[in-house]
Parts: structure tokens; C-alpha cells; sequence
């Protein structure tokens, strides 16, 4: 199956980039949907690197296998082994509930995320309210490329996301606890901001499938002496995913190299969030 590759310029080509630029994927005939997976524009994304798709009514609309919705479509790489997807909907004054499908380069499905794969995250820092989901993606080995779909369900546009009142965050933020204050509905639709963010696996989670532990990275136990080089590899990582704004990724990487007593993780990644 032959898909076509929509051709980025500049930063928005997505290698390397610090801070990510959205990206608008026109219909090309705005009269017609398309029909087939082959016929949508991909945007390439390399690995690491991250995007913010803006999905308007202009955009992509798919109507295929179930899919009847405007689609951020993205070409992501196959040929540089496992690493992390984190998709991220930001809401506003609408809600864009999504749901992702991985192809191969003959249509085939891979993976699958519904819905029910992304959780409501509150406002932290400079981000949100949003809609988050992060797997590890274990590419085939037979190809250079994959293709990631997202979209929304019609039956989502009805409803609503519930997100927490501000005067509750704020309360929480000071220990505090208002159960009288009640979450905001906010409206489902098919427009908004997707952010896509891939980046090679976590150093703890290498071949993590063959390990009969299925405990997660931050309990794993402690080793008696960190290697420099891990110590190295942790404050690193944390400094690109803040500069990434990738906060979530960097609270992570923040967690393990805590639970592995890894010196200066903290101050690295308060260092790195006051510099933005």
C-alpha cells in the first residue's frame, strides 16, 4: 500500500526541534472524505521529536473501517527499535476525546488505543487540562515505517468532559479539600489540539517484556553504586523532556531516578522548569 508523505519545512519537520510548532493538516479535496487509509497525508515525525497537530474543520476527514472523523495522521519510524508514544489532547472551551490506531505500510493494524486508553490530567505548571496516554511501542522489524492515526468517535460528540474547577485546584494546590465545588462539563467535539510526542524507551524499561517482575521502573530497586553514566543518562533525559514540555515525561524520569537514589535529580529538573 502506497502512503503519501506530507512534506514539512524548517523546524516543523519535527527533527530535533526545542519547542514544537503546530501543524495543520488540509483536506485535500474539501468536498470529499477520504476513504482508505493510503489516500490520507502523513506527516513525518522523527525519533525524538515533538508536534502539535491542530485539528479544525478544514482538516483530514476519514470515513473507513468505523472511522468517520478529521484525523491527525502521522508517519512515524520502524526502524529504530522500541520507544514511547505519548499522545496528549488539549482541552479548551471543547473537548477532541481521542482515539489512535498504528497501521503498517499495508494497512494492517498494529496497535490500538481507545479512549479509554487516555486519562484526564488537571492543569500543572504551564499545561491544561488534557486528555494524556503514553504505551511503548514495539515497532515490526520489517519495516522503515508506521503510520499513526488519531481520531474521535461521533458517539463522543454528545457528551462532555468533566474538568476540575479551578477553585478546587487551587484549593488542593494549598492542602485543602472543597467537595461542594463540582467538576466543569466541558463539550465534546471534533476540532482542538493533539500533541504528539515519541522518544526512545526509558533506560529501565529495555527489554521489559521478558522480565518475569512486572513492577514499574520506579520500583525497581535500589543498586548499592549508580554508574556515572546512568546518573548522567537520568539528568539528561529530564533537561530534554522539560525543554521538550514534556512535563509529565520529566515527572517521570523524576520518579525512577528518585526510587534508584540517584543524586541531583531534583535540582536538575527544578533548574530546567525555572529556565522556561
Amino acid at each position: 500500500m502506497y502512503f503519501k508523505a506530507l512534506m514539512l519545512s524548517g523546524c516543523v519537520a519535527l527533527a530535533g526541534c526545542q519547542s514544537a510548532q503546530v501543524v495543520e493538516q488540509v483536506q485535500v479535496a474539501q468536498s470529499e472524505q477520504v476513504n482508505s487509509i493510503a489516500d490520507l497525508q502523513f506527516a513525518p515525525m522523527k525519533l525524538p521529536s515533538s508536534a502539535i497537530f491542530d485539528v479544525t474543520p478544514d482538516s483530514q476527514v476519514l470515513n473507513y473501517q468505523g472511522i468517520n472523523s478529521p484525523v491527525v495522521a502521522i508517519e512515524l519510524p520502524a526502524d529504530r527499535g522500541e520507544y514511547s508514544i505519548n499522545i496528549t489532547s488539549m482541552i479548551g472551551d471543547t473537548a477532541f476525546v481521542p482515539n489512535a490506531v498504528i497501521y503498517d505500510e499495508n494497512g494492517r493494524e498494529l496497535e490500538r488505543y481507545g479512549k479509554e486508553s487516555f486519562e484526564y490530567a488537571k492543569p500543572r505548571l504551564h499545561l491544561g487540562n488534557r486528555l494524556v496516554a503514553e504505551n511503548d511501542f514495539y515497532p515490526p522489524t520489517t519495516a522503515e515505517s508506521v503510520y499513526l492515526v488519531i481520531y474521535t468517535e461521533q458517539e463522543n460528540l454528545g457528551g462532555v468532559t468533566d474538568v476540575i474547577h479551578p477553585a478546587r485546584l487551587d484549593a488542593e494546590g494549598r492542602g485543602n479539600y472543597l467537595p461542594e465545588v463540582k467538576d466543569i462539563p466541558i463539550p465534546n467535539a471534533n476540532v482542538g489540539k493533539i500533541e504528539v510526542t515519541i522518544d526512545k524507551a526509558s533506560f529501565f524499561s529495555i527489554g521489559s517484556s521478558n522480565s518475569e517482575s512486572n513492577a514499574k521502573p520506579a520500583a525497581a530497586a535500589k543498586v548499592e553504586t549508580i554508574q556515572p553514566e546512568t546518573q548522567t543518562y537520568y539528568h539528561n533525559a529530564i533537561q530534554t523532556a522539560v525543554d521538550a514540555d514534556n512535563i509529565p515525561k520529566a515527572l517521570s524520569l523524576l520518579d525512577e531516578a528518585k526510587a534508584l537514589g540517584i543524586e541531583g535529580a531534583q535540582e536538575v529538573f527544578v533548574k530546567a522548569v525555572n529556565k522556561k
